[in-house]
């Protein structure tokens, strides 16, 4: 039974040695080299750290590494809230709540470049629905929200807000409606407000399940791409040049093929890192 296991899982286990090992090796090997299909000197002779070591000096990698810090923090922090306040007005329904999460999930089920393609014609300085409603309100004159580098960044934020504050809102439903009733009715008793209860006692339980979406949420913001490149690519100027169309530009727009993969190797060490900590953090508070 035990070969027979095996035998039955190997084919699933070399698709992904295939598809992630191998890529990953490969990258991580081409990082220590010097290589460009485009440059006869770069012939993929071994250079050791050098690619590590121009990382850290490339200003243009730490502003794209800043817009990227920008954008999660600010888009991870709005789409928690509105999440947190979306899952408990959905736990107070009755009678519709299976009709509004069915609402909720639309967003989600859409593509990236779906999505994408839904703001940038929304958002066209001719004929986009959006800016019509920005220009009636007085929000912007007759410029693109797009033509500015604070509205094609804050464009970006309310795309990303958008398509997966719905994600947290569901987390935040499921961990309210596993929460125990018996601490819920203790609170009532005491005399404690709807706020109270919500703040001191529901609140402090689904803290974990908060905080497993948070880290779904963030480590899928840092590889932002598909939504970026459709809506700004990356502009204007370096305003919305996020770390993945900074490596796409890079590894596919000058050929610096090993500098790209020396990119993407960093990136992975830092979402890996990133999952670590905060699953450590949360099994502690677990175990508290």
């Amino acid at each position: 039974m035990r070969w027979a296991r095996i035998g039955m899982q190997a084919p699933s286990l070399v698709i992904l040695m295939l598809v992630l090992a191998f890529p990953l090796v490969y990258s991580l090997l081409l990082s220590f080299q010097s290589y460009s299909p485009v440059d006869p000197a770069a012939d993929g002779r071994w250079i050791g750290l050098d690619n590590y070591a121009r990382m850290f000096t490339d200003t243009q990698f730490g502003q794209a590494i800043l817009v990227t810090l920008g954008y999660v923090v600010l888009a991870v922090a709005l789409e928690t809230l509105l999440g947190l306040v979306l899952g408990i007005w959905l736990s107070r329904l009755v009678r519709t709540r299976r009709l509004m999460t069915s609402l909720l999930l639309l967003p989600m089920i859409a593509t990236p470049l779906v999505v994408g393609l839904m703001f940038s014609f929304g958002l066209n300085p001719q004929f986009g629905y959006m800016t019509s409603a920005l220009q009636s309100l007085g929000l912007i004159g007759e410029a693109g929200v797009l033509d500015s580098p604070v509205g094609a960044f804050a464009a970006l934020v309310v795309m990303d807000v958008w398509e997966w504050t719905p994600f947290i809102a569901l987390m935040v439903l499921a961990g309210l409606s596993a929460a125990p009733e018996a601490q819920i009715q203790a609170a009532q008793l005491d005399g404690c407000s709807t706020f109270q209860i919500y703040w001191h006692v529901m609140l402090p339980m689904i803290r974990p399940v908060i905080g497993v979406a948070i880290l779904f949420r963030a480590t899928e913001a840092i590889r932002m791409f598909d939504q970026v490149y459709i809506l700004t690519g990356g502009g204007p100027g370096s305003a919305t040049t996020v770390n993945d169309i900074f490596q796409y530009r890079v590894s596919f727009t000058a050929f610096d093929m090993s500098y790209g993969a020396t990119l993407g190797i960093a990136t992975f060490a830092v979402v890996v890192t990133l999952t670590w900590v905060l699953f450590r953090y949360l099994n502690r508070r677990g175990a508290a």
